[in-house]
């Protein structure tokens, strides 16, 4: 006997420490994980909004396509005006790699007209509220937003 205790007893308090130290490790581990956790859900939600921040919201978009009754026309060509075309103010676009970028001010009111191929019809878009518009890709798509 040692202090008062047998052997047996002794045993018992030493598995007891020792799963007390594993018991603490096992939750520092898990506390370690859950911070690990909310670190990286905190990092995604902020890259999130970061992103949706970034993004921009499309106030208007040309139809990929336009029909009458002689047939379906696909979009060939944008054009945009500040103000009424009738006007003939035709902003002057930037060129970029793939794409061709109109940066506008709050001021304008800007017009973007959708040509088509095969017709000499047109589509004229209000674009008011728009800080930029774009035309981009082989087969054309452009839009303004916000």
């Amino acid at each position: 006997m040692n202090n008062g205790m047998d052997s047996s007893c002794r045993i018992v308090r030493l598995n007891s420490e020792v799963m007390v130290k594993l018991l603490m490790t096992e939750n520092n581990i898990m506390l370690l994980n859950n911070r690990k956790i909310a670190i990286l859900f905190t990092s995604l939600l902020l890259s999130i909004v970061s992103i949706n921040s970034y993004g921009q919201t499309p106030v208007v978009s040309c139809p990929a396509t336009f029909s009458d009754e002689h047939g379906t026309y696909r979009l060939i060509n944008v054009r945009l005006f500040d103000g009424p075309i009738c006007k003939k103010v035709e902003l002057m676009p930037e060129f970029k790699k793939e794409k061709v970028i109109w940066i506008l001010d709050t001021r304008m009111d800007p017009s973007l007209v959708c040509l088509y191929n095969g017709t000499s019809h047109y589509i004229v878009l209000d674009a008011k509220g728009a800080t930029s518009c774009e035309k981009k890709g082989v087969s054309v798509q452009a839009e303004c937003m916000q």
